[in-house]
């Protein structure tokens, strides 16, 4: 029997079979089940502040057979003959000393010390260790008991599984929700992936990721792999027989997948090269970009070359036709643009040869070039006379060597020693209509002024000058004061009307 000395020593290894010391003892029996505790404490105290203690490893178990440990418990001299004494069991040592939470404790208070007698204090330990992995259960205490009596790998403190349903180290967690399986490998039931981790910490851990179990295989014309998720069996599907696919050949087209998983595709043909008069009618196909290749026609092989311009040529020896040109002659006005199909030369307005001299027919009129690329008498088109009706004959010169006035109504030059010669002069007549008063035409191939020239009287006057016009003096058209009364200006005594322009 283990004896917790209170006169000096802590533990004696002796029997308990004899008799009591003079000075009497307690004996402590301490009986425990399939749980065999790791070490026992025994403490004892008086009313007097005395107390002490002895702990005893479970390799100090003399009675281990018996499921039994005892121990006698004498007191000091200076010590009451009433003695407090607390039992605990625990779980743990440290090599010499009990450790942790202790797993039961028992305490008897008041037990009087008989001399020569042993007063006992027997304890039963509850825990039970069914599965004896040394991890209790059965109890309440500070530490964790054990959660399944069965597994002797499930207890306190055990490396935990990440791939069961089970709590491995009974901490009321398993699986990813315990944080020892952080990133770990993990099942969850899931038989079509592999190598899955606990993603994530606590209630919202979950097991994904991983590889799929079942893969495709490479190839176009490959069935559908599944997984049956109640098997994890890998099936293949149908060949999907005629679906459209990629030969991978350039040179082959409108593939499609054969029952054997095959992508065939047709032959790609070459019988339109792009020059048929200096190319072989049927090329081949290159098989590197899948375009076709034509051998070139004999340089002596004549050709057209399929411009409107060009006159039929020869081939050049490497596929293409070498044409003529078409000459186009030069046109007033206009530059070559092109040709029809019947090599006739297509003219547009030339921009460099606007308002240029032209002479587009023999009438002797001043002709330019218009914007629109015609040669005509004026540049543009007058509303109220054509330019272009007036013959050259026509054409006078209106020369004045001072000041002159004409009166458009007496149509007279005033004075007329420095006013135009009159015989070089047409003048025409415009009727306008509509109430209108006629326009004065003076159409002029020289306009040479010595002076101002003012113009009075009822009618209208349009002075078309078809050639050059030197204006060193003043035209003048407006009204005057004569006598203290106004003048108008030539069809000033008129207004116009929308319709008369």
């Amino acid at each position: 029997m283990n004896r917790l000395c209170l006169l000096g020593c802590v533990v004696l290894l002796a029997a308990c079979r004899g008799k009591a010391p003079d000075e009497g003892a307690i004996r402590v029996s301490v009986k425990y089940g399939t749980f065999k505790p790791a070490c026992v404490r025994v403490e004892a105290k008086d009313a007097n502040g005395h107390q002490a203690s002895t702990d005893i490893l479970s390799s100090q178990f003399k009675n281990a057979d018996k499921n039994e440990v005892l121990v006698a418990v004498r007191r000091k001299a200076d010590w009451d003959a009433t003695l407090d004494l607390t039992v605990s069991s625990y779980a743990e040592d440290d090599g010499d000393r009990c450790s942790g939470e202790a797993v039961e404790r028992f305490t008897n208070a008041a037990l009087t010390i008989v001399p020569k007698e042993y007063t006992r204090f027997d304890v039963e330990l509850k825990a039970v260790d069914a599965d004896g992995d040394g991890s209790p259960s059965g109890i309440e205490w500070a530490g964790i008991s054990d959660c399944d009596e069965t597994k002797s790998d499930v207890r306190t403190g055990a490396e935990e599984k990440c791939d069961t349903t089970i709590d491995y180290d009974c901490d009321g967690k398993f699986a990813c929700e315990d944080s020892d399986c952080s990133a770990k490998m993990c099942t969850d039931g899931d038989l079509c992936n592999t190598g899955k981790r606990c993603i994530g910490v606590g209630a919202s851990a979950l097991c994904g990721g991983g590889t799929p179990k079942c893969t495709q295989s490479a190839g176009q014309c490959q069935p559908t792999v599944t997984c049956e998720a109640a098997t994890g069996l890998c099936i293949d599907g149908s060949v999907q027989v005629g679906a459209v696919c990629d030969p991978g050949n350039p040179c082959m087209t409108d593939g499609r997948c054969t029952a054997d998983k095959q992508c065939v595709g047709t032959l790609k043909t070459c019988t339109t090269p792009t020059s048929p008069d200096c190319q072989e009618s049927t090329g081949t196909c290159n098989p590197t970009n899948g375009t076709c290749v034509y051998d070139p026609k004999p340089v002596t092989t004549s050709c057209e070359d399929g411009n409107a311009c060009h006159e039929p040529g020869f081939c050049d020896g490497n596929g293409t036709c070498i044409g003529t040109d078409t000459p186009c002659p030069s046109v007033e006005c206009k530059t070559a643009a092109g040709c029809t199909a019947n090599n006739s030369c297509i003219y547009s307005r030339d921009p460099a040869q606007i308002n240029l001299p032209c002479s587009l027919d023999g009438s002797g009129t001043p002709r330019v070039c218009s914007a629109t690329g015609e040669c005509v008498a004026f540049p543009y088109t007058p509303s109220n006379f054509d330019p272009n009706g007036i013959p050259g004959g026509e054409l006078g010169e209106l020369r004045t060597t001072g000041a002159v006035v004409f009166d458009t109504d007496a149509e007279s030059w005033t004075p007329s020693n420095v006013g135009p010669d009159t015989s070089q002069l047409t003048l025409k007549t415009v009727v306008q209509g509509g109430g209108a008063p006629d326009i004065l035409l003076i159409p002029v191939r020289t306009l040479a002024l010595g002076g101002e020239l003012r113009i009075v009287g009822s009618r209208p006057v349009i002075l078309a000058v078809y050639g050059d016009a030197t204006l060193n003096h003043d035209i003048l058209a407006s009204g005057s004061i004569v006598n203290d009364a106004p003048v108008p200006g030539a069809g000033g005594n008129q207004q116009c009307s929308s319709f008369q322009g």
